[in-house]
């Protein structure tokens, strides 16, 4: 795919990443008006991530986003309960998810 493509994807992938986290950060803090909503926000810009990285083959960062997706599916699906814990495995998850699709920007 060209260039021009993969960096239209990247510049996607920082708006779904700030997405992601004011996403979590407003369950994290309580402060979300549609808990349903928002973590179905949340998963949604985590699986666009991973459709992109699908589709310039990398393979590392679909790895992880679908780890990451299957994760937040949990609490979407009501499986897994939004303790603070959660909260901070997700907004760990996150940052690893921003700090791998920056190493695959180089």
């Amino acid at each position: 795919m060209s260039d021009e493509l993969r960096e239209t994807f990247f510049l996607e992938c920082q708006e779904l990443l700030e997405a992601l986290e004011a996403g979590l950060l407003d369950l994290s803090n309580g402060e979300a008006d549609d808990v349903d909503e928002t973590i179905a926000a949340v998963f949604r810009a985590v699986h666009s991530v991973k459709g992109g990285a699908g589709a310039f083959a990398l393979d590392k960062l679909v790895r992880l986003a679908h780890k990451f997706e299957t994760a937040l599916d949990g609490a979407r699906e009501k499986r897994l309960e939004l303790t603070p814990d959660v909260m901070k495995l997700f907004l760990l998850s996150a940052d690893a998810l921003n700090d791998r699709v920056r190493a695959e920007q180089v």
